[in-house]
């Protein structure tokens, strides 16, 4: 006798964890909201994962799949395309010697179609476990997500040197699988939007990690033994000396994808269980990039132009590392560049490389210092000078003496606030005179992720906040966006896709000079400056709140106020 079919919420009753009561109300709910019946209970908290899946198992005669695989190869993930993936909830996580594909899922709504499309992908009928939602999300998240399956049959971009290496068609023959695993996690990384890769050795495992829109994500594990040929790879693509292993290296190379060339800024550095390898990824378009492109509100943008149109003078960017200070002073520079004027730059390293402007490179090793480029600077008749960073008292001094002799001088601190950065100075050694003379403004910025578009729910800001929105933008409804509780296909299930800048803007006029010149402390100069119209970061952001662009939560991670 063929085994009779049945119902999931049968089996559920019949096991004991529903009442015949709550099935009623989840099939009422169900006509409504059009989900799943398993997914509802779940939501209703009627049922537990663990316990959907027990009657799932029973349901289809599949079993449960209780540990999860520690690692998931690249070729058994390539095994089916993303989109089948994505689009039916499976994962291939083993492959048998006879070519059967083992694979997972969490639902068996669409176990008729993963059958039928692995068999006609495989030739051979699928292995299928099913898992807890959990446990897929974690795989999915862990291996799918920024995971290059899509790209293992693909034809990589060809990754050039810089220089021409005899050895490199050597090594490529040799370890052709290296080439194609290093080559996969580059092309990923663009495609996804990562400014960072990190190549992490532990004790039994390699882990990679991508940067995006500023946060760090697991990418996948691979097995240490492969570790060695990676960084032999990588150093070979960036001219480094793959015999030395006990000092940190710094290279680069570059690779075209899509008529786009990227640039990559590669650093290693020995740890316990081997080199760690960490690749800025830098695009060369964004030299490129103009102010009105950074996302600063409408109010900033007109403080910051009114900045840059001064003929001499200061104006310093601040903020922590990865704040978007070197793409703010390029867009600078390209609103200021012309045949009719001189600029002239000092950066370490140089990022971008923009048209039509004198770049150099400082390097410590040989005295090559950002001070005394500063002195060099000053004997090429330049009319804008931009200083990669002010990190010394030195290099500090001859900026205020070069903006004082008729240059505009650009440049960036590390201070988390505006009014922080003149203190910063001070203690550094600038003489408050000279400093109040010099200074045009500072821009302090931060960088919020964006809500994804595709999948951002709308809702009512935070009563603790309505307040100060009244107060700030009286005109504006306290409706905003908040990020959805899953993510999408579009922003890769993080919820947010992109960043843009947020500021605040101290302009010196009369009256803030007389105070540095008196050395009035960092809260008089904010206090004063907001008093004068700077609006604080915060502010800057909940506007971009309002408009639906970022969440209040990125707004207080990035400002830290509470």
């Amino acid at each position: 006798m063929p085994k009779r079919y049945r119902k999931l919420g049968e089996i559920l009753i019949e096991k004991g964890y529903i009442t015949e009561k709550e099935l009623m109300e989840a099939m009422e709910a169900q006509k409504e909201l059009k989900k799943p019946l398993g997914e509802l209970l779940i939501e209703m908290g009627y049922i537990t994962s663990e316990e959907l899946v027990e009657a799932l198992s029973e349901q289809y005669g599949i079993p449960v799949l209780k540990d999860l695989p520690k690692n998931i190869p690249l070729n058994i993930l390539g095994s089916l395309p993303k989109s089948i993936i994505e689009e039916l909830r499976v994962i291939p996580i083993d492959k048998k010697d006879d070519g059967t594909l083992i694979v997972v899922t969490d639902s068996g709504i669409n176990l008729p179609r993963i059958r039928q499309e692995i068999r006609f992908l495989t030739g051979r009928d699928p292995e299928v476990y099913f898992v807890t939602s959990e446990d897929y999300s974690l795989l999915y998240q862990t291996y799918v997500l920024g995971t290059p399956t899509d790209l293992v049959e693909e034809s990589f971009v060809t990754i050039e040197p810089l220089e021409e290496e005899e050895e490199e068609l050597e090594v490529e023959e040799e370890t052709a699988p290296i080439v194609r695993l290093v080559s996969s996690l580059i092309n990923r990384a663009i495609d996804l939007g990562a400014s960072d890769i990190h190549i992490e050795p532990f004790k039994n495992y390699v882990r990679v990690r991508y940067r995006i829109d500023g946060v760090l994500r697991k990418v996948l594990d691979y097995a240490k033994a492969q570790h060695s040929g990676v960084v032999t790879r990588i150093k070979i693509m960036s001219n480094l000396d793959i015999s030395e292993k006990r000092l940190p290296q710094d290279g680069k190379f570059y690779t075209v994808r899509n008529g786009e060339q990227y640039d990559f800024r590669v650093s290693t550095m020995p740890t316990v269980f081997g080199e760690k390898i960490v690749l800025r990824i830098l695009q060369v378009s964004a030299a490129n990039k103009q102010l009105e492109e950074l996302g600063y509100s409408e109010y900033n943008y007109k403080r910051i132009k009114s900045l840059i149109e001064k003929p001499y003078g200061i104006i310093l960017v601040t903020g922590p590392t990865g704040s978007g200070k070197s793409t703010t002073l390029v867009a600078m520079i390209n609103a200021l560049k012309g045949d009719h004027v001189n600029i002239i730059t000092a950066e370490d390293p140089v990022e971008y490389t923009i048209e039509g402007v004198n770049q150099c490179q400082v390097n410590p090793e040989i005295g090559l210092t950002f001070a005394r480029y500063l002195r060099a600077f000053l004997r090429q008749d330049p009319d804008i000078i931009m200083v990669g960073e002010i990190r010394d008292k030195e290099t500090a001094q001859l900026a205020v003496e070069a903006s004082l002799t008729g240059h505009l001088v650009l440049s960036t601190l590390h201070t988390n606030t505006a009014a922080a950065a003149i203190a910063r100075l001070v203690e550094m050694g600038v003489d408050p005179h000279l400093l109040s003379t010099s200074l045009l403004g500072i821009i302090a910025q931060r960088l919020v992720r964006k809500l994804c578009n595709s999948c951002k729910v709308e809702g009512r800001l935070e009563e603790k906040f309505v307040k100060i929105v009244r107060e700030h933008f009286p005109d504006r409804d306290p409706i905003v966006y908040f990020p959805s509780e899953e993510g999408c296909a579009e922003c890769r299930g993080m919820k947010y896709k992109g960043r843009v800048a947020i500021a605040e803007v101290l302009i010196v006029d009369d009256d803030i000079r007389r105070m540095i010149a008196e050395g009035a402390t960092e809260q008089e100069l904010f206090r004063k400056a907001v008093e004068k119209g700077m609006r604080p970061m915060f502010i800057d952001g909940m506007e971009k709140v309002l408009e639906g662009i970022t969440s209040t939560e990125e707004v207080l991670r990035v400002t830290m106020v509470s």
